[in-house]
């Protein structure tokens, strides 16, 4: 039995001492490339502090060539600080003669690992042409990605480019960005280019409304304003005076004084046009203030009922200064469920907020600002007012739930 199973046992422990062999071959290799590749990471980065320690302490031209050759050593092992800096000599001439394409050539190297100078500089060579072809558009794209790493005078050229409409004003650029991660002035500020294009025959109302409104409902006054102006002169667009009160009556909430000045001057000619009527009325001489109230708030909701809401949100427009609880609510309603022409979701939270604090008990004032915080997916909001709701006796169904996990 011994000499039948010999041969076998035999072979196996060949098998398992080469396995045993290339295991341990493998990881001495594994060991070895490591090591070897933290030796080369801490050469690079030596070789750069060396070369930052020279060219610190370089008071002629020798200095600066050592400086040259420290940067070189660890830019070609590849450290992006290292590239950055010997790029910087190409361009300025420093250490060396002044080599543009070379130093393009550095900064887009530092650039591909994520180095933010190097997405600055080279942007600025795209931007001025030097060692590379001229191109505002690679250069902004360049700036952004200098901005996204924080670089702090990304911004300025963003900004200088923006400011010089150097870019198709349909390029994503600094100012997008920013609007896009709703700053209100950004915002604005597109709006009001959309509107200001020169090389068109007109300007692109829709894009222009689009970000206009979106600075409106951040609260942002001049946005109010100029969409407000734009309605009540319409130059632009169809002239609506119904939507200019809409927007001066936002800012005007703001305490902006053009926008309290303007309303008042419309309440004057509403109340001079109401006296000349009322004067050639025989029946209406005796009508109260509160009477007249009453009929444009049951002129609203018989408009309401077939349907017609503008002529409804008309009529619950002139009495909502008097604040009264169904009125705020018609209102809010309407901006929320985008039943007028220029519905607004800030608008219709303003007026819930009226809403709620005239009328607390009514809990379907916190569930409807509840779903407007939850459109525009500001869920810490919307929870607070949903659980309000369900305080006062309105039950949240499970979707709803889900959605603000």
């Amino acid at each position: 039995m011994y000499k039948i199973n010999s041969r076998p046992i035999y072979k196996n422990n060949i098998a398992l001492i080469t396995i045993m062999i290339l295991t341990l071959f493998t990881t001495i290799l594994i060991t070895f490339s490591s090591f070897a590749q933290n030796i080369q990471e801490n050469d690079a980065t030596i070789a750069y502090k060396l070369g930052k320690e020279q060219e610190k302490s370089a008071s002629t031209t020798a200095h600066y060539q050592k400086a040259f050759q420290l940067y070189e050593k660890s830019a070609d092992l590849g450290y992006d600080s290292a590239q950055v800096a010997l790029a910087q000599f190409y361009e300025l001439g420093i250490g060396t003669q002044v080599d543009f394409l070379k130093a393009a050539d550095l900064y887009q190297r530092a650039l591909e690992q994520g180095n933010a100078q190097a997405a600055f500089r080279l942007g600025n060579l795209y931007e001025k042409g030097s060692g590379v072809e001229q191109n505002m558009e690679q250069a902004a794209r360049c700036y952004l990605q200098a901005w996204g790493g924080k670089y702090p005078r990304a911004a300025e050229a963003l900004e200088r480019i923006d400011a010089k409409r150097w870019l198709p004003s349909d390029l994503p650029t600094y100012r997008f960005y920013l609007a896009m991660n709703n700053d209100a002035k950004a915002q604005y500020e597109l709006g009001k280019m959309y509107l200001d294009i020169k090389n068109n025959t007109k300007p692109n109302w829709v894009k222009a409304k689009y970000w206009l409104e979106k600075a409106a409902t951040n609260n942002y006054v001049e946005a109010q304003l100029l969409l407000a102006n734009t309605y009540q002169e319409g130059q632009v667009v169809e002239k609506n005076i119904d939507l200019a009160t809409s927007y001066y009556n936002l800012a005007a909430r703001q305490n902006n004084q053009i926008a309290l000045q303007w309303l008042e001057s419309q309440q004057n000619q509403e109340n001079n046009e109401s006296i000349r009527l009322t004067a050639n009325a025989t029946k209406s001489t005796n009508t109260t203030k509160s009477e007249v109230i009453i009929n444009h708030f049951e002129e609203g909701v018989k408009q309401w009922n077939i349907k017609n809401n503008q002529a409804a949100y008309t009529h619950f427009q002139k009495v909502s200064s008097k604040k009264q609880p169904q009125v705020l609510k018609y209102l809010a309603i309407m901006h929320k469920d985008n039943l007028i022409p220029n519905s607004n979701l800030g608008e219709a939270i303003l007026y819930l907020n009226d809403y709620i604090t005239i009328y607390p008990e009514d809990a379907e004032g916190y569930k409807l600002l509840g779903e407007i915080y939850l459109t525009k997916k500001q869920k810490s909001e919307a929870k607070y007012y949903f659980e309000k709701a369900e305080q006062k006796g309105i039950k949240i169904t499970k979707e709803v739930r889900a959605s603000l996990e």
